[in-house]
């Protein structure tokens, strides 16, 4: 190899190194590229429908989002705090009538095998807590230590996730204001002779993401249609609220369906012992609806995302950036993909 060789080598091996040391800072940077590019994309429908200046749409569509946001806090989050607190209050009598249904069972089999003098069977809660040994002093004073070192560290983790949405929201609104003056400067890094070539893709990458972006809001509502309907035919409290968290919940891949499911649950455990199977039964009917029927066919005529690079994007990106890279892995691969597509027809 000659020294060009050697310091080509040495040049992508220090730029890789800075980019995985600033891994987390750049994927702020893509989740403000995405939402801006739903926001551009919104003020542009609006601007070529009502033909109002851009600034005028931004703001159009800047209300529309705050009042959706605001509007889905008020319908969810007043029920799921009364509802877990009525859980809390439950549970020990939910705890209570097991105990006597067990309690009651066992006496019955006792007199049934040993006749109806029998001495009746000890109480099941009672010897769980014979069983399990009360701890120390020294004992509780180190969980309660833990304990509070713990909600330290939560807190500055909240504290952290807010700066990073601020920070993440802001960026977005500034991309918004003048999208084209910020993609002109990018261009100005790479050889003249490409700039022609390379706005193409960032044009082809803008539209991807534009029908990835329909795509999951069409099925998002999809999703919380068919969670309302179902609801509401289970007769499960706050119906709305729980269609909601599915709608919204749906946009992280695998898991979020998962977490949805919680709530409603939880809530159908107050009523009485098979709601909850079925609740659990129909979300799992759901997310296979979702997943194999509604997705595919939207995303075949739209965003037209092959399977298997969907597949390794959500681990690949989930294991290199974590939670927000699960979130942002459909879009990446979006993304990838036409670059793949674009790198491939150059060559």
């Amino acid at each position: 190899m000659s020294s060009s060789s050697y310091f080509k080598f040495a040049v992508i091996l220090i730029a890789s190194l800075i980019i995985w040391t600033l891994r987390d800072f750049l994927l702020l940077i893509i989740c403000s590229l995405v939402i801006s590019n739903i926001v551009c994309n919104l003020c542009n429908q609006i601007q070529k429908g009502f033909k109002i200046p851009r600034p005028l749409s931004l703001l159009i569509v800047l209300a529309i989002i705050s009042v959706i946001v605001i509007s889905i806090f008020i319908l969810v989050l007043p029920p799921f705090i009364k509802e877990f607190n009525e859980l809390l209050i439950d549970i020990p009598n939910g705890l209570s009538r097991i105990n006597i249904l067990l309690n009651e069972n066992l006496n019955n089999l006792n007199k049934l095998f040993y006749g109806e003098e029998s001495e009746s069977v000890i109480d099941v809660f009672e010897l769980i807590n014979n069983i399990v040994t009360i701890p120390d002093a020294s004992t509780i004073a180190k969980a309660l230590q833990d304990s509070f070192m713990n909600l330290i560290n939560l807190a500055g983790n909240l504290g952290s996730g807010f700066l990073k949405m601020i920070f993440v929201l802001v960026v977005s609104l500034m991309i918004s204001l003048e999208p084209n003056q910020y993609k002109e400067n990018i261009l100005l890094i790479i050889p003249r002779n490409y700039r022609n070539k390379f706005r193409n893709i960032l044009d082809k990458c803008n539209i991807a993401l534009a029908n990835w972006a329909f795509s999951m809001v069409v099925s998002s509502l999809s999703v919380g249609l068919l969670s309302l309907i179902i609801l509401s035919i289970l007769d499960v409290k706050y119906v709305v609220s729980n269609a909601l968290i599915a709608m919204v919940l749906n946009i992280i891949p695998n898991i979020g369906p998962v977490i949805s499911a919680i709530f409603p649950i939880s809530i159908a455990l107050l009523d009485n012992f098979w709601k909850p199977l079925a609740v659990l039964g129909a979300y799992i009917i759901i997310q296979n609806i979702e997943s194999y029927i509604i997705m595919p066919s939207i995303m075949k005529k739209k965003a037209n995302l092959l399977p298997g690079l969907t597949l390794i994007s959500q681990f690949g990106f989930t294991f290199i950036f974590g939670p927000l890279g699960l979130i942002l892995s459909l879009p990446l691969a979006v993304v990838i993909q036409v670059l793949i597509k674009e790198s491939i027809q150059e060559i």
